[in-house]
């Protein structure tokens, strides 16, 4: 009984270090996305300037909206799963993958 609850909670290790590495690897893409659809909308203030930017150009909010960079909670909060499903080392043997194999 012991060995299978310490199978699960190496498996939930691995599955939390899987989803973490995901969300870390969406985090960095969004901030890119955001840094390049920042860039693209000073080139078209730019462009629009004598008519007030875009904001004034197209007399609408949806121009105007602000992306919100939400990286430093995402990191947090990863890292904090992380804590949460970390097997301590001198609980298991040092090969954790092959412990999920086992009946």
């Amino acid at each position: 009984m012991l060995n299978r609850i310490i199978r699960l909670q190496v498996l939930l290790e691995i599955i939390s270090n899987h989803s973490t590495l995901t969300i870390d690897l969406l985090k960095a893409q969004s901030r890119q996305m955001r840094t390049m659809i920042y860039q693209k909308r000073l080139v078209l203030d730019y462009l629009l300037a004598e008519e007030g930017g875009a904001c004034g150009k197209f007399n609408s909010s949806e121009y105007c909206m602000e992306i919100d960079d939400h990286c430093e909670v995402i990191t947090n909060i990863t890292a904090n799963f992380r804590k949460l499903s970390h097997v301590p080392k001198g609980l298991i043997k040092p090969q954790r993958e092959s412990l999920i194999t086992r009946e």
